[in-house]
């Protein structure tokens, strides 16, 4: 597999990764848009942005500054600081729903 195609499906097991995430703590996966590097040029970058946002409302969030080390991690584990930033981040959403 080429570097980009490491790099690709390091980011496809991230997207996941913020979905089990997010079930756990509740959320329907329907519910959720996840997108890494939003507005940013195609290519590899060691840091990148996740932007998570609650369909069909206003409410979004970012993470900015995620190490590319957090998301390669290995099939089937999620780095402990990356579960750490997406479980902020949703919680963060989660309250801003709750208070409209």
């Amino acid at each position: 597999m080429t570097v980009e195609g490491v790099y690709e499906k390091s980011l496809r097991h991230a997207l996941e990764y913020v979905h089990v995430v997010a079930t756990r703590r509740g959320w329907g996966t329907g519910t959720l848009i996840v997108t890494f590097d939003a507005g940013r040029a195609l290519g590899i970058y060691q840091e990148h942005s996740l932007s998570i946002s609650i369909r069909d409302t206003d409410f979004a969030g970012i993470i900015e500054g995620v190490p590319h080390d957090w998301v390669e991690i290995g099939t089937g584990f999620i780095d402990p600081r990356f579960s750490q930033r997406i479980a902020a981040l949703l919680s963060e959403l989660e309250k801003k729903s709750m208070r409209s």
